[in-house]
């Protein structure tokens, strides 16, 4: 059993900070490296199909090009993670938990909804979708089909999410850690029996990754009707509909759910604009990012324990205490990213020539992971940002950071690069740059309109709009 209430402990009073976010982001971190391993793991089988080599790099390509697709409705499932987590632990922290159980159902309920209404429009709208971004022949026919299937994930991904959340503002990061893996590893046994054995194209991978996703669903609802710790196990009342709750869910879940879809519309833009200048460079960059990822995700689960450590401080009115805890996270966050990226550079050719065949792909993915491991520490540093923004349940910095590093500095330079400047293929790295490092400033600057207080429109649900204390 995962003693919950050691973990809450730990976080208001615990003396040595650094262990508390170790303990509490290792499951985080460890999940999200599987998961990446696991991503890796279908690009490896999907690039050894037998008997397909001409079109074995726009199978790879295509699962690169559509993850911005898929990103930006899981954008929506985030955001109303964000705001749940956030509503969850300060009232967790100011011990309303019949406040936090109520909370929980209703971002359950709500997550149900939306998840199958995207997997509807999603798999309608694929084809015009992907044709917008200026994909054609195989990668547009690939690009369609890996969609519609991965869009049958959906609900089961919104579900995951709100579990996700419930958990994760108790302190508890290791239970959907468990789920995760066990997921995760029924989704590769999987991709490699419908790929390798019995001749599935990439579609055998995307079909792998619904069923590991929807598999586990069942027995995460189970999981939080039954544990009763925190008074947070939930029962059918948790599921009436309160629109009190569901509009102050709404209300601070909207700028995140936005924040986390605008980046990846974002991205949807900066990958058309690549696909109409040069489709060939997908594949590189796609191994890239994956590769790029290894080191990133430990900046992600530190960036994702830190919104509960500053959730529960601000609901238990311990400030300082929540300052601290960013300015250790951020020296964390630093070390690991630079020290990963020491690692990781005189292997990067090494590494993506394991994923790609085309001399010419393996040039490019070896160069663009150069100027992506370099640029680590400064994604860490955003990221941290993004964690106590979440934490304070000051979405709208989040938002405007997430939108500004995106569509205000990396757009519109890499435009610029690719179609004013025909700086080539190094456009992608010089926009990437110019992002981070404005983002990193305004980060900063945006900081210091935090004031860790839990806001009165945040206590209100804690105290008075739900009853049951």
């Amino acid at each position: 059993m995962i003693d919950v209430e050691a973990k809450k402990d730990a976080i208001l009073y615990g003396k040595n900070i650094v262990k508390t976010f170790l303990i509490l982001a290792l499951p985080i971190m460890f999940s999200s490296i599987i998961k990446t391993a696991h991503d890796m793991v279908d690009m490896y089988v999907v690039a050894n199909i037998k008997d397909a080599k001409p079109i074995v790099d726009a199978q790879v390509a295509a699962i690169s090009f559509t993850t911005p697709i898929i990103s930006v409705v899981q954008g929506l499932a985030m955001g109303l993670m964000i705001a749940g987590t956030a509503l969850m632990s300060q009232n967790i922290g100011a011990k309303q938990y019949a406040k936090a159980k109520r909370i929980s159902g209703q971002l359950m309920l709500l997550c149900v909804f939306i998840g199958i209404l995207f997997n509807i429009l999603l798999y309608i709208l694929a084809p015009n979708i992907i044709r917008m971004m200026n994909a054609e022949e195989e990668l547009f026919i690939y690009s369609v089909r890996y969609v519609r299937v991965r869009s049958f994930e959906l609900s089961g991904l919104f579900i995951f999410f709100a579990f996700q959340a419930t958990r994760q503002s108790m302190g508890d990061t290791l239970s959907p850690v468990i789920f995760n893996i066990i997921s995760i590893i029924i989704n590769i046994i999987l991709t490699m029996l419908f790929v390798l054995v019995l001749g599935f194209d990439l579609t055998g991978a995307a079909w792998g990754t619904v069923i590991g996703n929807m598999i586990i669903i069942p027995f995460c609802i189970g999981f939080l009707r039954r544990d009763d710790r925190h008074h947070m196990n939930l029962d059918w009342d948790s599921f009436k509909l309160d629109s009190k709750v569901l509009g102050r869910i709404f209300s601070l879940g909207w700028p995140a759910a936005i924040s986390q879809s605008f980046t990846a519309l974002g991205f949807v833009i900066v990958n058309s604009m690549i696909a109409g200048y040069d489709q060939s460079m997908f594949a590189g960059i796609g191994v890239g990012n994956r590769i790029n990822s290894l080191v990133l995700f430990p900046a992600f689960g530190i960036g994702g324990v830190l919104a509960t450590f500053v959730g529960q401080n601000v609901g238990a009115k311990n400030p300082a205490r929540a300052k601290q805890g960013f300015f250790i996270s951020l020296w964390m966050v630093l070390s690991i990213t630079t020290v990963g990226t020491l690692i990781l550079i005189p292997f990067r050719r090494f590494l993506v020539s394991v994923f790609l065949q085309e001399e010419s792909a393996i040039e490019l993915a070896s160069k663009y992971l150069l100027f992506l491991l370099c640029n680590l520490p400064l994604m860490a540093i955003f990221q941290n940002f993004i964690g106590v923004f979440q934490g304070t349940g000051r979405t709208d910095l989040v938002l405007f950071l997430s939108t500004s590093r995106l569509w205000i500095m990396r757009v519109p330079s890499l435009f610029l690069f690719l179609y004013v400047f025909n700086v080539g293929d190094r456009s992608v790295w010089h926009a990437m740059i110019i992002g981070n490092v404005g983002a990193s400033i305004l980060g900063f600057i945006l900081y210091q309109f935090v004031d860790f207080k839990m806001r009165k429109k945040d206590r209100i649900i804690g105290r008075e709009e739900l009853a049951g204390e």
